[in-house]
């Protein structure tokens, strides 16, 4: 089974996705831009197809009543958002991997702040897309 595998900076958290992941979307909600940059890169992932290797420093934060988000104690790597509701699926920032999960499109595109431009034909949701990326998977390679 292919994989593609991912740590934090320190390389104390380790991880594999195996198997497929959704393709990954660009947030640029202010919660994503307080805890990472400008915007961050997520795909998700089900949880049967991710496996924790080490995770000697993980920290989750409960950043609203709805999710938490998972970042490394020791390099304060942020690697992680999961909703609080569900315990089937994880989000994973794509900066983190050792490899390239390709972009599909733009949530809460309202709240960017700069004025990057961004090519190609990417959906843009100017809030939440409600789950629709969530149908298009890429299968690891």
């Amino acid at each position: 089974m292919k994989s593609i595998s991912g740590n934090c900076l320190c390389g104390s958290i380790q991880f594999k996705i195996f198997d497929k992941c959704r393709y990954s979307v660009l947030c640029h909600c202010t919660m994503c831009q307080k805890s990472n940059a400008e915007f961050s890169n997520y795909t998700k992932v089900q949880k049967d197809n991710f496996k924790f290797l080490s995770k000697k420093n993980l920290k989750w934060f409960y950043s609203s009543k709805n999710f938490k988000r998972g970042f490394c104690s020791k390099c304060g790597s942020s690697l992680f958002f999961q909703s609080q509701h569900s315990n089937t699926e994880i989000a994973v920032s794509t900066g983190s991997l050792n490899s390239t999960v390709p972009v599909k499109g733009h949530i809460y595109y309202k709240d960017k702040k700069s004025n990057l431009r961004f090519s190609g034909n990417h959906k843009k949701f100017q809030q939440s897309s409600k789950g629709l990326f969530d149908k298009y998977i890429f299968k690891i390679k």
